[in-house]
């Protein structure tokens, strides 16, 4: 789950359906799931971001710390995020299951090599940028100081620490609004716990295995869920051979992510991965919901008034 870019600004310390008719007189039939109709936690309370709109949403934070950088006579270079891939508004911005549709994995196998072929950038690490000549004046600016450092309290029981006079918190909060990052790190660490406990229930275990199971009959044998990690591996690895001269390694990773992905969407299919962990999340997370329902109100309002300035 991304929710910002950039500098360390914030010091974090723990302390504790549509359907579709199949003709006259059929009974109407469910559409396939689009890969942007994954599980997360609260996602019947809180908005689910694409990678589109985060990365839009990113862009849009950055240019008001630029803002803000400027007004406080900060001469740095402006930092030009790239716009995001073709297939940025297919997919979800978090994906905190490793879900997987059909439809996606036969296009776009995980979204991992494609963009690399496409030739488009990577948008999800930030790029360097010239900070200036004064380097301790740029990051006091950008993450402000200790004068005006706050310890913040979260209704989860655990705290934050946040310098509140610096410009990636004034862009943060001007964006989505007051008492934003309260309620980001809110949501962060009640949905984190929410994960957690879906993977501990027996349905989902029982759900991986007979997933895991599927995967090594179809010749991917992946002991602890990550299918993905395995194709991203392949791709870092073709892609500095493509560096080097060598595109056919970058194809072949190509094929095989294909491969792998359409695979692994058929085993979820198979297993009921998609059914587990949606029944195991309504159950798991329905105490939290009802105990923090206004600070999961305020924080999906804070991303529907965002989004609307995209």
């Amino acid at each position: 789950m991304r929710t910002r870019t950039g500098g360390a600004v914030l010091l974090l310390v723990l302390t504790g359906a549509t359907t579709a008719a199949c003709g006259d007189g059929a009974s109407p039939t469910p559409a396939p799931p689009s890969q942007t109709d994954v599980v997360i936690p609260f996602g019947h309370r809180v908005p689910a971001l694409t990678n589109g709109e985060q990365s839009r949403l990113d862009r849009m934070e950055r240019r008001l710390v630029d803002d803000c950088l400027a007004d406080r006579g900060i001469d740095v270079e402006p930092l030009r995020l790239p716009s995001p891939p073709a297939a940025a508004d297919e997919t979800p911005a978090w994906n905190p299951y490793g879900l997987l549709t059909e439809d996606f994995a036969v296009k776009e196998g995980y979204g991992i090599t494609g963009p690399v072929l496409r030739g488009e950038p990577s948008f999800g690490a930030e790029p360097a940028r010239d900070a200036g000549e004064d380097e301790e004046a740029f990051e006091k600016a950008l993450t402000g100081t200790e004068e005006h450092r706050k310890t913040v309290r979260l209704p989860t029981g655990e705290s934050f620490t946040v310098n509140t006079d610096g410009c990636q918190f004034r862009a943060g909060e001007k964006l989505y609004g007051k008492d934003w990052d309260r309620l980001m790190y809110t949501y962060q660490f009640l949905a984190n716990r929410v994960v957690e406990d879906v993977e501990r229930t027996d349905e989902v275990k029982r759900a991986r295995k007979r997933w895991a199971a599927c995967m090594t009959d179809a010749g991917h044998p992946v002991s602890d869920g990550s299918a993905a990690e395995l194709v991203g591996k392949r791709t870092d690895a073709a892609k500095a051979r493509a560096g080097e001269g060598d595109g056919r390694a970058l194809r072949s990773a190509a094929g095989y992510e294909l491969a792998v992905a359409r695979d692994d969407a058929r085993c979820q299919r198979e297993s009921e991965l998609w059914e587990a962990v949606s029944a195991a999340q309504r159950t798991v997370e329905r105490p939290m919901a009802d105990k923090h329902r206004k600070q999961l109100a305020g924080y999906a309002g804070a991303l529907e008034r965002a989004k609307q300035r995209l």
